[in-house]
C-alpha cells in the first residue's frame, strides 16, 4: 500500500501535478496526472492506494492525454482513424489506449471518414488535375475503405475528368515540338494513365486535343532525330546506312515517306 506525501504543480505545465507517495521507504516521486485525474480519483495528501489502483489511475492520465492530443492534432485539418493512430503510436501510447482513444473520437464525430472522403475528393477536383484513380489510391493509403471512397468519387463526373485530363494535354503537348505525331500522342496517353485517368477518358481528352504536327513542323522534328542518328551510323555502307535510319526512325513513331524525305535532305545537305 502506498500513501500520498506531497502534491506538486509541475513548473513546466500547470496543469499537471507530480504526485509523491510513501510505500514504506520514505517519500519518493510516484507519477504525475493532470488536474483532469486528479479530481475524477480525488487524489489528495494522505490517501492510501493499492497497486491496482494506481494502475488505473496511470491508464485514466494516459487515455486523457491521448484525447487532448488528438484534439489538437485534429484542430488542424480533418483526420482519417489511420492518421490518428499513426499519430499516438509515434508518441509511444499503447495500442490499448489508442483504440480507446480512437473508439471515443469516433462516437463524438470528431473522425468522421465518410465526410473526410468527400472533403479530400473535393479539394482535389478544385485544386488539381490528378485523375479518379490516383485519388482513389492516397485515400487508401489514408486507410479509408473501399466503399467510401467509391461513393465519395461520385461527384468527380465524367464532364469534370474529360475538362481536367484536356488541360493536362494542352499544358504537354508544347513541350512536345521535338517528337512525331505518333510520339506525341503516345506520351500524351502516357501522362493522363499516370495521372490516374481511365482508357475511356483519355480517348475522349486525346481526340479533344490538337497535338498533330503540321507536315512541315513533323518534317522538322524528324530532322533533329535524323541528324543525331546519321552521326551514329554514317560510317556504314549506302544500303545498311539507310536501313538502319529507316529503322531508327520508323520506331520513334515517323511515317515512312517523310523519313524517305529527310534522308534526301541530309544527302544533300552533305553534297
Amino acid at each position: 500500500m502506498s500513501i500520498i506525501t506531497k502534491i506538486q504543480v509541475q513548473k513546466l505545465n500547470s496543469e499537471r501535478f507530480n504526485i509523491y507517495t510513501d510505500s514504506g521507504n520514505g517519500e519518493e516521486y510516484a507519477f504525475s496526472v493532470d488536474a483532469d485525474t486528479l479530481v475524477k480519483f480525488n487524489l489528495k495528501k494522505g490517501l492510501s492506494f493499492e497497486q491496482y489502483e494506481i494502475e488505473e489511475i496511470l491508464n485514466a492520465d494516459q487515455l486523457r492525454k491521448a484525447y487532448l492530443s488528438s484534439i489538437v492534432y485534429l484542430s488542424r485539418m480533418m483526420r482519417t482513424k489511420k492518421e490518428i493512430e499513426q499519430y499516438l503510436s509515434k508518441q509511444e501510447f499503447l495500442i490499448d489506449t489508442i483504440q480507446t482513444t480512437v473508439i471515443r473520437l469516433e462516437e463524438e464525430g470528431y473522425i468522421n471518414e465518410e465526410k473526410y472522403a468527400e472533403s479530400y475528393v473535393r479539394t482535389s477536383i478544385n485544386t488539381t488535375l490528378k485523375g479518379p484513380t490516383i485519388i482513389k489510391n492516397e485515400l487508401l493509403a489514408k486507410g479509408i475503405q473501399h466503399s467510401i471512397i467509391e461513393k465519395s468519387l461520385t461527384m468527380f463526373s465524367n464532364e469534370k475528368q474529360i475538362e481536367h485530363a484536356i488541360s493536362l494535354c494542352q499544358k504537354k503537348v508544347s513541350s512536345l515540338s521535338k517528337y512525331s505525331t505518333n510520339q506525341k500522342k503516345a506520351k500524351l496517353e502516357e501522362l493522363l494513365r499516370r495521372k490516374g485517368y481511365s482508357s475511356n477518358i483519355i480517348a475522349i481528352a486525346i481526340e479533344e486535343t490538337q497535338y498533330e504536327s503540321e507536315e512541315d513542323d513533323e518534317l522538322e522534328a524528324l530532322l533533329i532525330h535524323a541528324r543525331k542518328a546519321k552521326k551514329k551510323y554514317e560510317k556504314l555502307s549506302g544500303w545498311e546506312y539507310t536501313q538502319k535510319m529507316k529503322t531508327v526512325l520508323f520506331r520513334k513513331g515517323f511515317p515512312i515517306d517523310l523519313i524517305e524525305k529527310a534522308i534526301l535532305i541530309l544527302d544533300e545537305d552533305e553534297n
